[in-house]
């Protein structure tokens, strides 16, 4: 057999034990061993024990724990409440506007945290209850939930971001700043889709309470704090004031104080948040070493070699590639995470899209927009599942939480045709980042 078939052996059998639920660092160590043992690669301790010491080491990861402590500490401050409340007090009185308000919330959140699982957690917790009192189509409240989620990775910081630097060797402060316009504008094209929704059918999301100029004015406090953070991250870093671990650094220490000056700080929270960060930490970091054995099994079989030699062969444009690819991360979306998806298509596509020259943070975008169009795709979006479980004292079903879905992802759908369309949306603020 040769060593491209062992290859492409060893990624179809990783597949499979993906899909048989075996933790995915497990899986691409077992196949990455015995992989390149069947290649016929000596000294595999020294190899895997060399790649792992790479990661371990990479400067951008240390990035992760700090993001995730500040998400933490952020939940324990009350900053998403009061960032939920705020946007419900300015959008709650238009139909469907408490459904806005909750994606509003959601990408507050996204700022502190990297998470979309813990995202949409959140979320459903401060608002499902609200949605729920107000008489809103279960459908369309456990739809714009797990919606919310997906912007947990689009809005900087997020686990998947940093996971896409490291894999591709890609500038971190360069992918952040790339991500925030697409980010805000796939919220806005969610809030307009209800506004569609509830306008077509209004009983779906019924008008809530109304304010008056001056409550409004005074209810938009509770975005203050979130506004700190982002001046602090996108601008610190847009402006070369920062780096991305700088930046996440000063951050989490502004909301360590902000929580501190809230009185919701305690030994036995911190302690816990600590705890909750150092867990995923450690699991992220189990992946990233998994991933680089797996990487270099890849590698020495040649099947990025084969597989770039047959696009080329194919004489595709560069449009094409993109569309290609485009179409089989929707289709790997359906039953596999956005983990799952990097970890096993950038070590054979890379080469590719070196080759065709395609820019890797406009590809980055991409990738990970697909990624989380795969948390809210039925049958195995993973926020999907989280909604529905925490819905179900409300008598959400998760046939309920998919029906919902599909407006979401019809909508993720075209804002990733308007990314492979248009470039810009994603280079425009990297094309005017400060250097010093």
């Amino acid at each position: 057999m040769s060593n491209v078939m062992i290859g492409v052996w060893g990624s179809s059998i990783l597949m499979v034990l993906m899909f048989l639920r075996v933790p995915i660092w497990l899986s691409m160590i077992l196949v990455g061993t015995i992989g390149y043992m069947a290649l016929g690669g000596s000294g595999v301790i020294e190899t895997f024990g060399l790649a792992a010491a790479g990661a371990v080491e990479n400067y951008t990861f240390a990035v992760m724990p700090v993001f995730l402590l500040m998400g933490e500490l952020a939940d324990i401050s009350g900053m998403m409440k009061e960032a939920y409340r705020s946007a419900n007090i300015w959008l709650g009185k238009l139909r469907g506007g408490l459904a806005m308000a909750s994606l509003v919330g959601a990408a507050a959140f996204s700022l502190v945290s990297g998470s979309s699982l813990a995202c949409t957690a959140i979320m459903t917790r401060v608002a499902l209850p609200q949605l729920m009192q107000y008489k809103y189509a279960p459908s369309l409240a456990a739809g714009a939930l797990a919606a919310g989620g997906t912007l947990g990775n689009l809005v900087p910081p997020g686990f998947l971001i940093v996971l896409y630097c490291i894999l591709t060797d890609v500038s971190l402060g360069k992918l952040f700043v790339s991500l925030y316009v697409p980010g805000f504008l796939l919220l806005f094209m969610y809030i307009i889709q209800i506004y569609i929704q509830c306008t077509i059918k209004p009983s779906l999301g019924p008008a809530a309470q109304s304010y008056t100029w001056k409550e409004k004015l005074v209810g938009s406090k509770g975005m203050l704090a979130v506004t700190v953070v982002f001046i602090l991250t996108l601008g610190g870093i847009q402006f070369g004031v920062f780096t991305p671990n700088e930046a996440a650094s000063v951050a989490t220490v502004f909301v360590f104080f902000y929580a501190l000056a809230k009185r919701t700080l305690t030994g036995a929270n911190f302690f816990k948040a600590c705890r909750s960060t150092i867990s995923t930490t450690g699991m992220g970091l189990a992946i990233l070493i998994a991933a680089q054995v797996f990487n270099v099994f890849i590698a020495v079989s040649t099947l990025p070699q084969a597989m770039v030699d047959w696009m080329v062969g194919l004489e595709l444009s560069k449009v094409s590639v993109i569309v290609i690819i485009m179409v089989v991360y929707f289709i790997m979306g359906i039953p596999m995470n956005g983990t799952t998806i990097l970890l096993l298509t950038l070590p054979i596509l890379l080469p590719i899209l070196k080759v065709y020259d395609i820019n890797l943070i406009w590809f980055g975008v991409l990738a990970i927009t697909q990624c989380e169009l795969a948390n809210i795709s039925p049958p195995v979006g993973m926020n999907l599942f989280v909604v529905a479980a925490m819905g179900k004292p409300f008598g959400i079903s998760l046939g309920t939480v998919f029906w919902g879905s599909m407006p979401f992802v019809l909508t993720c759908v075209v804002f990733v045709v308007l990314l492979v369309a248009y470039p810009q949306i994603s280079l425009f603020l990297v094309d005017r980042m400060v250097t010093w």
